[in-house]
């Protein structure tokens, strides 16, 4: 599903938004031609205009909270689905086929700015694409190892974790940067030695995926930052206490696919958060292939170096296992940045 496609189908469209609206369980939804904006509220006897969707851009605001973002993120935290997901609803919702639209992510600024990046070709990575009724038998099996681990249920539904029942592992989804399911991780279970925790049940190229870009991509845009982690865990870990702009490379590299799409992107500030123990030499050169560095786009890319012992020596531990206090204080007062 193309998401500039669906979203010219939907611009301008207040029937169609209103459908949406009201599947999303909104009330008292009014339009207001003069402004070309619908206000509704959330509930049955609330304020009626507390919240607004303007319908030329499809972006929302709640004034009571000042939550704001679009239709399609709306969707994602309204109904607790990802990214692809809440593409699908709203074009379903419209009444919009699917075969009309084609996913695929939509790069800001029409990719104009991609122009600036050297040597970036728009290109479609060679990725095995699984339909998504294959996680049907692991679907809405939540797993308290995680819980315990700090990934609430509500973040293990957002990034559809499972559980295999043949296996004995935690299932979860890999999917390509435009949504497509590509491959399922394994993580065991059960107590196994740290090189064996995690297996795939259908192998990808993880080289070739960015943990986290679907799911985090509205928020990363929105905000211009990323934090780049090795593991699917410290992800899901981040968004279970607010932040949502937390991608995995799945390996303590960045590959050069990998830099690719982050770099398009276009972010202010990248602060690589690896695992404890790699040596600061390896950070700052990973950190170097994510420097984007002209007259127009500059960005800010760094490396959690824990001096202080934030994170235990040995422990192959990271700033977001140790809770919402420590990755915090990790952002804030262990950050090291780096020059071209």
């Amino acid at each position: 599903m193309d998401v500039n496609l669906l979203t010219s189908k939907l611009e301008n469209q207040p029937d169609k938004i209103i459908q949406i609206l009201e599947a999303l369980g909104f009330e008292n939804i009014k339009f207001n031609p003069q402004k070309n904006n619908l206000r509704f509220a959330r509930e049955e006897q609330r304020n009626p205009t507390s919240c607004m969707v303007d319908c030329s851009t499809l972006r929302f605001f709640v004034f009571s909270t000042n939550q704001k973002g679009n239709i399609f993120s709306l969707i994602m935290d309204v109904k607790h689905c990802s990214f692809p997901d809440a593409l699908r609803f709203a074009a379903r919702k419209a009444g919009i086929s699917e075969d009309e639209v084609n996913i695929k992510t939509h790069w800001p600024f029409g990719g104009f700015f991609l122009k600036l990046i050297p040597d970036y070709k728009e290109e479609m990575e060679d990725l095995k694409v699984y339909p998504e009724e294959i996680l049907e038998p692991y679907a809405n099996k939540y797993n308290l190892k995680f819980v315990k681990d700090g990934i609430s249920l509500a973040t293990q539904k957002k990034f559809g974790v499972g559980y295999d029942i043949e296996s004995n592992r935690i299932t979860i989804p890999e999917r390509a940067t435009d949504g497509s399911l590509v491959g399922i991780m394994g993580r065991a279970n059960y107590e196994c030695d740290h090189d064996k925790r995690w297996y795939p049940l259908i192998a990808c190229p993880r080289s070739k995926t960015l943990f986290g870009y679907v799911e985090n991509y509205h928020r990363i845009q929105e905000t211009g930052n990323i934090i780049l982690f090795e593991s699917e865990k410290a992800v899901q870990q981040c968004d279970s206490f607010g932040s949502n702009i937390a991608l995995a490379t799945c390996g303590c590299h960045v590959s050069d696919t990998q830099a690719k799409y982050i770099k398009k992107l276009l972010p202010k500030k990248i602060i690589l958060a690896y695992d404890e123990g790699l040596e600061e030499e390896h950070l700052v050169n990973e950190c170097k292939k994510l420097i984007v560095n002209n007259p127009i786009l500059k960005t800010k890319v760094g490396y959690i170096w824990d001096e202080a012992s934030l994170v235990p020596e040995g422990s192959k531990m990271n700033i977001a296992d140790l809770g919402r206090d420590a990755y915090k204080e990790g952002l804030t007062n262990y950050v090291k940045w780096v020059k071209e």
